[in-house]
């Protein structure tokens, strides 16, 4: 966490000193000798958010060294607006006198700087007596203090039958050679409690002759895990361990124990490993004997993905506790294996509720319940309402807080930041991915990379969150992608105090809510009559606004005014229709959503926000910009639209857009433009907007709408431009106004990967077929008189597909060795269609398989039975005939066609609702 503080502190200084030769005498020395005593700072913080600091008085040190960085960070920030042009430019358009105002007042702020510098040195050598960020117990003296879970074996687990039943078969049974099971899941899941249970299993103990069971040191150490390897299996060979292991090198251990498992069937386990390097020098260490098997726990899935690769093995990925096991579980701890009484059954199942099915929090907190009074119902309540307090300090949950303090530090620090800011978020809020990798890269938490853009840096840091099971994603895509993410129930409570600890989030909760000197990052969560005096925000970030706000409008115009440091402000859902005036003095404001709000109009002061990066105004009532917002040169994601009302697929015009002023070409670092519409400028047939759309070269995704026949050529000039495009969604003006777009390209955007076309089409466009990253395609309203599936089926990579009243012949053909990788297919309201034909060895990958209200189909397609991937058939709105057909004849069991298919639903809009049921 503070090396990023850090990084943005060396970058700030370096452009200080190098730019700013106008300092008064004296200061860019100062800061110069700042810069040194970051460095040292940095080193400290480092080495102390490495591992967990228990030492009273080296807690006192870390805060203090913590706050001294901050407050340098917001002494640079406040840097920035006197060497930007700002000043400069007003000295030229103000005249003289306003011009020696503007300098008086220039000197004035230099002087404050210089003081706040001398403030912070002061506050440095006071820390001196700790002998420059030493201390008696040293924080490497301290080591990790993480701590050991130890695994109690018990006797009646819960939940583990089904689980394993299957690791059992996949030990025992397939082909020979050394295969890998991965067990993976969070911390807290049991994967240690369901391994042991199948390792122990008479089963398994007959079948195999060696057995060994390894837990992994952190740090990892190969030779020690050799050694206690080789002594495991001489144990249970009742034989002798080797003389001289303790001195024995590498290859030595290596070669005895090939010695002991040579030609011998061995299942070995390998307890929550947690790196790569681990895997591969357990790997390294493994005879291919003719049948054994390795099993291994891990929290992190490209470990699991790995080692299971490598060995052509399995992976076993564990789920929370179905409600009914974690009921048992909680009354068979929290009872004694009695039954709940009847009036605790309320706030019983509130707790279990935040135990998200991790059986050993409910063991853990069950456990804790069991020890209270149980006719104090009182009691009950009060750890419901206070678990985060009884997380930190209670020792009967010590085992939680060692599972969190292991994935916790482990992070690098990069991750930890990420980590800690989601405490900003309610709980069991659903958080959306591109929301999320915004906010991350406003807050400066996301450090650039060669070659990256910074949201690809960011997802991968979300990524390796989600792989380190420290987030859960409730989410996803049709084509696989994170859509949503969610913090874990419990491990929300041990991030919102680590995160408290570090004076990182303040979390505004009405009366009782609890005001630190300084608030950094403030979330209101519920409705607050007032806020505190200015002074508590002075160093103020990010605001962010959840739910109700109550009559806090005009307290929170007086924070703004104060909050001069302001780089986030999320309003979604605020009842606003306008955007307070003072948040356009932010010059540091770099993100701002107003996603939701009643706002009708953008004033021209968006101007001023020069440093923005992010404007979200979706859901909002505004439909043109001003030719102001053209200064935000910085703005990275402009999101201007609304829904419509609509039903499903059915309505054609279901998104409006915005009318953007002719200069919007000079916004270069664009990333995202939804949804411009094409024909504002000059006229109905004027192309100019979709010239000038062709400048926008680093865009990311492009949104356009409202296009007509007339701006085909333009467009498919610009698109030439547009190389970094990852996703195209184009809609014509009009139902019945042709898409122009079949025009060769020079070069057509060859990262693209989500193509949409709404309006009719002459020809699916002839460059479609050179997009070999294309993953979804979806065309709606094209009405083609050809089939598109002959120019869409040798697209390699595509997994995707959506036909919405595209094509209007009654044969569908998907030709023999077509489609390789297409996993999904939405056929919808083909009104002419009668057949789909799909050739043996075509689209083999197919998945899942959509028909919605094609009224003239009475038939399954022809060569359905050789999808023999397809696991779900889904019918809607489709003809009586071809259901009653379906019904009748897999009562019968003479539908041969449906006996590969995982599931087949249908459903209908009878009577003014939908029903449906499963056929099969």
């Amino acid at each position: 966490m503070a090396e990023c503080v850090i990084a943005f502190l060396r970058e700030k200084l370096t452009s200080f000193l190098n730019e700013e030769n106008e300092l008064l005498g004296g200061v860019d020395e100062k800061v110069e000798d700042m810069r040194a005593e970051l460095e040292r700072m940095a080193a400290f913080l480092v080495a102390a958010e490495a591992q967990e600091v228990t030492d009273p008085r080296l807690k006192v040190l870390v805060k203090q060294v913590r706050d001294v960085a901050y407050d340098t960070e917001d002494v640079l920030h406040e840097v920035i607006p006197l060497r930007t042009g700002r000043y400069r430019g007003k000295v030229r358009l103000c005249g003289f006198v306003h011009g020696v105002y503007l300098h008086i007042s220039n000197l004035k702020a230099r002087h404050q700087l210089a003081s706040e510098i001398q403030s912070i040195k002061s506050r440095v050598t006071s820390l001196e007596r700790y002998q420059r960020y030493r201390f008696p117990l040293s924080i490497s003296e301290q080591g990790p203090n993480r701590g050991t879970v130890h695994w109690s074996k018990d006797p009646n687990p819960v939940g583990i039958e089904a689980p394993k039943h299957q690791l059992i078969k996949w030990l025992v049974e397939g082909d020979s050679g050394v295969k890998t099971l991965s067990v993976v899941g969070p911390a807290g899941i049991g994967k240690t409690t369901l391994v042991r249970e199948v390792y122990d299993d008479a089963t398994v103990k007959k079948h195999f002759y060696n057995h060994a069971w390894l837990t992994v040191s952190q740090p990892f150490d190969l030779d020690e895990l050799m050694k206690d390897m080789l002594q495991t299996l001489c144990s249970g060979m009742r034989a002798q361990v080797p003389q001289g292991i303790e001195v024995t090198k590498t290859s030595g251990l290596k070669r005895k124990i090939s010695e002991v498992l040579q030609q011998q069937r061995y299942v070995l386990v390998f307890d929550n490993v947690r790196n790569i390097d681990a895997w591969e020098g357990i790997k390294s260490v493994l005879p291919n004997n003719s049948y054994s098997r390795v099993m291994l726990t891990t929290c992190f899935s490209h470990i699991a993905s790995t080692s299971s690769m490598e060995t052509e093995g399995n992976i076993y990925t564990m789920k929370p506790l179905y409600q009914e096991d974690s009921w048992t579980l909680f009354c068979k701890k929290a009872f004694r294996g009695s039954y709940c009484p009847r009036y605790l059954e309320e706030v019983s199942q509130r707790i279990l509720k935040r135990c998200c099915g991790l059986p050993l929090a409910i063991v853990a907190i069950a456990g804790l319940l069991a020890t209270k009074n149980q006719s104090r119902i009182e009691e009950w309540e009060m750890l419901h309402r206070c678990l985060g307090v009884e997380l930190e300090g209670n020792d009967n949950l010590e085992c939680l807080r060692k599972i969190f303090a292991y994935s916790y530090y482990d992070l690098p620090y990069h991750l930890k930041l990420c980590l800690l800011y989601l405490s900003i978020f309610p709980e069991d809020y659903t958080i959306e991915r591109m929301r999320l990798l915004r906010l991350w890269i406003a807050e400066g938490f996301v450090q650039g990379r060669a070659e990256m853009t910074l949201e690809e840096v960011a997802e991968g840091y979300l990524n390796d969150l989600v792989d380190k099971n420290l987030l859960h994603v409730p989410e996803k895509t049709e084509d696989g992608r994170l859509q949503t993410c969610q913090v874990h129930n419990l491990w929300g409570e041990l991030i919102s105090f680590k995160s408290q600890e570090h004076e990182m989030v303040t979390v505004a909760r009405g009366r009782d809510t609890l005001w630190p000197k300084k608030v950094r990052h403030l979330a209101v969560h519920d409705s607050l009559e007032s806020l505190p005096e200015s002074k508590y925000f002075n160093r103020l970030r990010s605001v962010l606004i959840f739910g109700r706000i109550g009559s806090l409008h005009q307290s929170l115009r007086s924070l703004l005014s104060s909050g001069k440091l302001i780089k986030v402000l999320d309003f979604r859902g605020a009842p606003w229709e306008s955007i307070p005036e003072e948040v356009f003095e932010l010059h540091h404001l770099k993100y701002l959503s107003m996603r939701e709000t009643k706002l009708k109009k953008l004033p021209k002061s968006i101007g001023k926000l020069q440093n923005l990066e992010t404007l979200d105004l979706k859901g909002t009532y505004v439909t043109q910009l001003p030719l102001e917002i053209t200064r935000l040169h910085k703005l990275r994601h402009l999101l201007v639209y609304r829904y419509k009302i609509l039903v499903g697929y059915i309505s054609y015009d279901s998104v409006g857009g915005f009318k953007a002023p002719p200069t919007v070409g000079g916004l270069h670092c664009l990333q995202k433009l939804s949804y411009i519409e094409a024909d504002h400028i000059g006229g109905g047939t004027s192309d100019i907007m979709v010239r000038k759309v062709g400048c926008l070269t680093q865009l990311r995704k492009l949104n356009i709408v409202r296009l007509r026949r007339g701006h085909g050529t333009a467009l498919c000039s610009s698109l030439e431009n547009l190389t970094n495009l990852r996703s195209l969604n184009i809609t014509s003006i009009e139902q019945d106004e042709i898409l122009d777009l079949d025009h060769p390209l020079s070069s057509a955007p060859r990262y693209l990967q989500r193509l949409y076309l709404t309006g009719p089409l002459e020809h699916v466009p002839i460059w479609v077929a050179s997009l070999n990253s294309l993953v979804r395609v979806v065309l709606r309203w094209s009405q083609l008189d050809h089939d598109p599936l002959y120019s869409l089926q040798a697209l390699p990579c595509l997994e995707e597909l959506h036909l919405l009243r595209a094509y209007k012949g009654d044969r569908l053909c998907f030709k023999a060795g077509g489609f390789e990788r297409l996993k999904i297919l939405w056929l919808i309201t083909l009104e002419g269609l009668r057949w789909v034909v799909m050739e043996q060895g075509a689209v083999l990958c197919l998945q899942k398989m959509y028909y919605q209200n094609c009224k003239l189909v009475d038939k399954l397609p022809s060569g359905i039975q050789h999808l023999t991937n397809l696991g779900l058939l889904h019918l809607t709105d489709m003809p009586d005939q071809l259901i009653t057909s379906l019904e009748n004849r897999e009562e019968g069991g003479g539908y041969a066609e449906l006996a590969h298919i995982g599931d087949v639903w249908t459903e209908n809009y009878r009577g003014g609702s939908w029903t449906g049921h499963w056929i099969k």
